[in-house]
């Protein structure tokens, strides 16, 4: 048995209140944002933590075997180095390289029935015997369609590869 050393962290939140006498509401609120709660969060919520992590695992040669494992499932942006909003639009962006990864490529199988059902009545998806082959017309498949679905799809290959 060999023995490796872990290292943990989690987050917890400390709580405070102020008073600050102020002209008007956006006075208020310039003058909360001037304050440091560094200086004023002195009451952790210890049964409240967050962001629970293995910061790294290390083997007894001082090699580090494995490193940010998330326990949980939050984690901290920081919104200087990423836009904001794209974190909260990624639920429908995710979604939207979904429907363009599902585009059919000309030659390809396609497995959602209902896709095939509605390609062949448009008569862009043709099954002859054991072979069934996508050919769209000539309007549906450009090389930027192409370009866009391919990278969709590997942007969701990204996402779907484990951490």
């Amino acid at each position: 048995m060999k023995t490796y050393s872990i290292l943990f962290a989690q987050d917890v939140p400390h709580y405070s209140t102020a008073e600050i006498a102020a002209a008007d509401d956006a006075d208020a609120l310039a003058q909360a944002k001037a304050l440091d709660p560094g200086d004023l969060c002195t009451d952790p919520a210890w049964d409240d933590p967050v962001c629970r992590r293995i910061v790294h695992i290390e083997d007894p040669a001082g090699r580090i075997i494995a490193q940010d494992v998330a326990l949980d499932d939050f984690f901290l942006r920081h919104a200087q180095n990423v836009e904001p909003k794209l974190c909260d639009a990624a639920p429908a962006l995710k979604a939207a390289l979904e429907s363009i990864a599902a585009i059919p490529l000309w030659g390809e199988r396609i497995e959602n029935a209902e896709l095939k059902a509605e390609l062949a009545e448009r008569g862009e998806y043709e099954v002859d015997g054991d072979e069934e082959q996508f050919t769209p017309s000539g309007d549906t498949e450009s090389s930027q369609l192409r370009d866009a679905v391919e990278t969709a799809r590997e942007a969701l290959a990204a996402l779907r590869r484990p951490s």
